[in-house]
């Protein structure tokens, strides 16, 4: 990341921060990738249920589209929703991609967490990998990593035209320290011409939506799934 991104990106966490301060609420979705696009989006939320509020944007570049899709709590500290990206280039291109969801204020404690991810290729002799060195999905709250799934190495390939699948889920605990945003990153490359949607959710637990959010199998300890259709590496 250069100095210049991380000027970008260090002001638009501010405006996020002023956003959460004000009636509205904003998110942030921040973008980079091989072919040299970056970009860090501030996405206004919008309410849809008492504590629950909806964060939408697309990005539609000459090479590449993204689609992000969430709904979050953050008087809960609960996130979930998708992340649909789809390589309309010749060439297979890696991406970057994270979400961050300002949170209200929490008291300092011993707080569970519990996360799931899937992830769905569709392509002709499609792949979608992990970054060397990098795991697929990452979360943190504020400054403090929570937990990493879809390891290095990680490959989902299909053979012709099809689609394949993996899930994981994961649970943990934290001393909470204090911290105001929650965020989930995307790292991977994805192969020309096919596309990839990333699906789950984060949240403390118990929270009022996160067993609904998470579904009731992601909060039953450390564990991990994966679950493949199709071909898979």
């Amino acid at each position: 990341m250069t100095c210049t991104r991380l000027t970008r990106f260090a002001l638009a966490l501010s405006m996020l921060a002023a956003g959460t301060a004000s009636a509205e609420t904003y998110g942030l979705l921040d973008i980079s990738s091989s072919t040299g696009f970056f970009d860090t989006i501030n996405v206004a939320g919008i309410d849809v249920t008492e504590d629950g509020v909806l964060f939408s944007h697309q990005v539609a570049d000459d090479d590449f589209t993204v689609a992000a899709n969430y709904l979050g709590e953050p008087s809960n500290g609960v996130l979930g929703g998708s992340l649909q990206v789809a390589n309309a280039s010749a060439n297979d291109i890696e991406f970057v991609i994270g979400f961050v969801m300002p949170l209200d204020d929490f008291e300092p404690g011993f707080v569970n967490w519990a996360a799931s991810v899937t992830a769905a290729l569709t392509g002709i002799d499609g792949t979608v990998r992990s970054l060397a060195g990098e795991p697929i999905w990452a979360a943190s709250v504020g400054g403090t990593l929570l937990g990493t799934m879809l390891l290095d190495p990680f490959e989902l390939t299909t053979t012709g035209l099809g689609t394949t699948a993996a899930e994981e889920w994961l649970s943990g605990s934290l001393d909470w320290n204090g911290g105001d945003t929650m965020t989930i990153r995307y790292a991977f490359s994805l192969s020309a011409g096919d596309s990839v949607v990333f699906g789950g959710a984060l949240g403390f637990v118990p929270a009022p939506g996160a067993v609904a959010l998470l579904g009731l199998a992601v909060i039953t300890g450390h564990r991990r799934r994966r679950r493949t259709t199709g071909s898979a590496a």
